[in-house]
């Protein structure tokens, strides 16, 4: 059995929390909201904080990918610097309202995803 290569929850605060190998990248509920409802590309953010030799750490949002709905309406693609992967419209919608704790994530491979971006 094969698992997935990651997957989308709903954690604090209405914000998604995509999880992908050992990076966890958020989108907010504003940024929700302009996806499903404007069908506006939204970035995708994970946090990374810095250790300085002195005692202070730094925290600071790095935008690492993006995230759009697919033309045909039936997809969310999510393009990271890992790869690109698709989760059902269907699914984002019911994690995204609270009706499901989770969505797999499905790997689309570079040749075929031409019409995705």
């Amino acid at each position: 059995m094969q698992t997935e290569p990651g997957t989308l929850s709903l954690v604090r605060g209405g914000t998604l929390a995509l999880h992908l190998a050992e990076e966890t990248y958020s989108l907010t509920r504003d940024d929700i909201h302009t996806l499903l409802f404007n069908g506006q590309s939204v970035p995708l953010t994970r946090t990374e904080e810095v250790n300085n030799p002195d005692g202070a750490v730094f925290v600071s949002t790095v935008i690492d990918g993006h995230i759009t709905v697919h033309a045909s309406g039936r997809a969310v693609i999510a393009a990271t610097r890992g790869g690109l992967y698709s989760i059902p419209f269907a699914c984002f919608r019911q994690v995204t309202r609270g009706e499901a704790a989770s969505a797999p994530l499905f790997p689309v491979h570079p040749a075929l995803a031409g019409g995705f971006l």
